[in-house]
Order: structure tokens, then sequence, then C-alpha cells
């Protein structure tokens, strides 16, 4: 395709077409009619020389060819939006945009009550969109220009970071387990069943389990959850041990019944990044929304790093 002889204005309606795989949807979010984003379709086809959305059964579904252009149409629409933006004030108190925020659901539940606040009091034009569980960190953050709130062992070759806390890992337990009390040595800890945390439950072992290892003494995991909040009626209703962070555990152990104990290894602190991808570096609205992330964890009594 010669690009001298293809109207840019087409890359919107590509763009919207390609992440809907629906017209009608596609033309809301256009702002015209079904039969104008059909008509729009229709050029796109002639443009490619491609179907790009293709009818199986109700639904359309993109081809191969659609598929391998979603990226590159997103990222020309995220240009044109920084392009636009440049020289132009930013005011969050009027701004229309959309905040694209990975985490954890334990994070997520320390800070999106705050951060909710903030927002809804400085930015009511933002819209907030949160994930818990992201494949790829990297290529989602590139194309959505979304923040993260992960791990140092998260971090990314691409990727900028800060570190914004730091958590340390407890034993978690119910009230009335039997090591709720006493001393608990490397050899109780690890006759117990545990459940572990496995984000996208690709795993079978946590750090723990390297240190435990060492010391000869490995523990037995028979149950893996994706959430820490799945974690807890595991531990609430057995005699299972878990180990969590201390941030997230210690905010149900009254409700719930628990307990937490110290480990009976030394694990290092776990510190927590805010990551966004190298491209976003200078864009104001993204530096306003790291500092106002920052704002909300010195507000809910996080640790700082």
């Amino acid at each position: 395709m010669n690009l001298s002889a293809f109207d840019l204005n087409h890359v919107r309606a590509l763009h919207h077409l390609l992440e809907e795989a629906h017209v009608t949807r596609a033309a809301r979010k256009l702002g015209i009619t079904p039969a104008a984003a059909s008509n729009a379709l229709h050029r796109l086809r002639v443009d490619f020389d491609d179907p790009l959305l293709v009818r199986n059964g109700r639904a359309l579904v993109r081809t191969q060819r659609a598929e391998s252009l979603r990226v590159p149409a997103r990222e020309v629409m995220l240009a044109a939006g920084r392009l636009f933006d440049q020289g132009r004030p930013f005011d969050p108190a009027t701004a229309t945009w959309e905040i694209y925020v990975t985490t954890s659901d334990r994070v997520a539940e320390l800070l999106l009550p705050t951060l909710d606040r903030l927002l809804g009091a400085r930015a009511p034009g933002a819209l907030l969109t949160l994930r818990t569980q992201t494949p790829d960190l990297g290529t989602f953050l590139r194309e959505h220009g979304g923040i993260a709130i992960v791990p140092d062992i998260a971090k990314e070759r691409d990727l900028r970071s800060q570190r914004l806390f730091v958590d340390e890992f407890v034993c978690v337990m119910r009230g009335a387990h039997p090591l709720a009390t006493g001393r608990m040595s490397l050899k109780r800890f690890t006759e117990w069943e545990h459940v572990l945390v496995a984000p996208l439950a690709q795993s079978r072992r946590g750090g723990i389990d390297v240190l435990l290892e060492k010391e000869g003494f490995p523990r037995r995991v028979t149950r893996v959850v994706t959430t820490f909040s799945l974690a807890l009626p595991l531990i609430q209703g057995s005699d299972r041990l878990a180990v969590l962070p201390r941030s997230f555990a210690a905010a149900h152990t009254k409700a719930l019944g628990l307990e937490l104990r110290p480990l009976p290894v030394a694990m290092p602190p776990l510190e927590m990044l805010l990551a966004w991808h190298l491209g976003n570096e200078s864009d104001p609205k993204h530096a306003w929304v790291r500092g106002l992330v920052q704002e909300a964890v010195r507000a809910v009594g996080l640790e700082p790093a």
C-alpha cells in the first residue's frame, strides 16, 4: 500500500473496529452510525486487501491480518494523542483519558479505595481500568500506556520503574491452628499442608521454597490459587498454612479470625515497584498518575521503599 494514498483518518476507524470486532460497538466509540462504521469497514477491506473481520455464526472474528494490525493501529492512536498533547497544558480536572493499572489483588484491595477517592476529587473525567493479571507486562504497558505496581522480581528491560513501598512475608493460619502458639520450627512449619499463590498458576514453587530446600525442609503445597484473596478461605477452613504479605494478611485477621506468625526462615523484604513503559516517561498525564499513586501509598500507611 502507498502511504500517500491512505487517508490517515481511517486509522481511528481501523483501531476501534479491530478492538471491538463489532460494528455497532465500534460505531459508538467513533461517534457515528452503524451504517457509517460498516462503510468504513468496507473501505478498510479495500485498503488492506483483506476482509479483516469475518463472520463466525452471529459474531465477527478477526482475520490473521487483522490481528497483526491491532498493535500498530493502537500505537498510532497513542502517538497521535501524545502529538496533540504537546504544548497543551495538562489539567486533570478537565482532561478526559483512560488510566490502566496492573497490580495484584492484595495491592488493589489496599490502594483502590484511596486511589478512587483521589481520582474522583481531582480527575473526574478519568476512566480507571484495573487489572490483576497480565501475562506479558511489558507489552501491555507499551500498548496501553498504563502503570503497574509489581514486585522487584517483575522488572523488564523496556520498563522504567521506581521503588514504591516495601512489605514482608508472614505465615498465615486460622486462629485455632496448632502452630498459632509456641515456637514454630522449620520442621513444624513444613509438616503441614501449604497454599501457594501463583498469579498465573504457572508455578508450583514460591520464593520461600528455595530457602526451605537449602535448609533441607521442603514444604508440601497441596493447593495453588491465582490471587491472595482465594487463599484466605483455604486457610480459614483448614489447617493449611500460607505465606502472604503482611499488609494484605493483617487487613483480614480480625474479620476471618486469622493468626500471623513470623516465618521460621529469613526471607528478603518484598519490594514493590511502580513501573511504566519508557515511552511514557515524559507524558504529563502519566507523570500525574504516578504521583497520585505515590500519594495513595502514603495515605494508606504503607512503608515507603
